[in-house]
């Protein structure tokens, strides 16, 4: 009975557990607290935020992209940086409810970023 009952709290909790968080630009957040990527999906592009302690950090000198699983298949989407602010790339198709966007590539101090999105 304990086993079961267990089982079920694991169940009722692990959704709320891995719940994406809305950033300061109205995206999904993901990564460690305090430093922070933000996606922000559109019928047209995807947008990436770097986000450092709660606030938009400069995205001088970050190369990024972007995977987009949905369907089984997978599209690579670059990203460009616009006025070291944001980076935007620019999608052939509107991303669907159930994809999963992967954002990966090097932050201004050649570190690596990776974040993992799932699309709603």
């Amino acid at each position: 009975m304990k086993m079961i009952l267990a089982l079920l709290f694991t169940l009722l909790v692990l959704p709320t557990a891995h719940a994406q968080s809305a950033g300061p630009n109205g995206g999904m957040l993901a990564g460690k607290a305090g430093h922070e990527t933000e996606l922000v999906v559109t019928p047209t592009e995807l947008t990436v935020y770097i986000i450092d302690h709660g606030k938009a950090h400069s995205t001088k000198g970050v190369s990024l992209r972007a995977i987009v699983q949905q369907g089984g298949k997978s599209t690579t989407v670059p990203l460009v940086n616009v006025d070291n602010k944001k980076l935007v790339g620019k999608l052939d198709a509107p991303v669907g409810a159930g994809a999963i966007v992967v954002v990966t590539g090097k932050d201004d101090h050649g570190d690596v970023v990776t974040a993992r999105y799932s699309v709603k």
